[in-house]
């Protein structure tokens, strides 16, 4: 993926949400470094594809290479007509030498923003890492622990491609950093269930 934030790819759907039949939808965005971005992201499988009922696009706010505090400039955007806001942001800040820590903390800035524009903030775990696997570890404890405490929803797309240091499972990254195809194929399968609890 390009380094730095780049420029925004945001595709916003229709407001509020949207009555189709009996079925009440959802409109969810994302807000996220470029765990979200790539062709074959967890996120384009299922958000994206429209492969959740009761989940329509809402602000698309994937940017590669960005930390948490780059994003909260992201936030009036990510929030713009959304009722569900997904952030999964962090891998930056731990690869760019920030604690787990610190990393936390910027991601609840985020949650506190989204709550703060009316929007409901949705937690996601990092991916895995090769080159900072017990940082990648710690900031998801940090991460699940924070979520309980707000009794905030959490997606779980690390552990079905984590090995048990917080490194990548074989053949699911070819970079260390990032999924390939096979390791987005099970990050959007463990998704997809999850999401389509948000509907509730």
């Amino acid at each position: 993926m390009p380094a730095g934030t780049g420029t925004a790819n945001t595709r916003t759907a229709a407001a509020g949400t949207a009555t189709t039949g009996t079925a009440t939808a959802r409109t969810i965005g994302i807000l996220s470094d470029s765990h979200a971005y790539g062709k074959h992201s967890w996120w384009r499988q299922t958000v994206v594809a429209g492969a959740v009922p009761g989940l329509r696009l809402g602000p698309y706010e994937s940017h590669p290479g960005a930390q948490t505090v780059g994003l909260v400039d992201r936030l009036d955007a990510a929030v713009r007509q959304a009722d569900l806001v997904v952030v999964q942001a962090g891998t930056n800040d731990i690869r760019k030498g920030r604690s787990s820590e610190q990393a936390a903390e910027g991601v609840r800035v985020l949650w506190d923003g989204i709550t703060a524009r009316g929007a409901a903030p949705v937690a996601a775990l990092v991916p895995p890492s090769d080159t900072q696997p017990a940082l990648a570890v710690e900031l998801n404890r940090l991460l699940r622990t924070a979520a309980k405490a707000r009794n905030m929803p959490l997606l779980d797309v690390y552990t079905p491609v984590a090995a048990a240091d917080g490194s990548w499972r074989a053949g699911l990254s070819n970079d260390g950093i990032h999924s390939n195809r096979k390791g987005s194929d099970l990050m959007a399968e463990a998704a997809r269930g999850q999401l389509a609890g948000l509907t509730n």
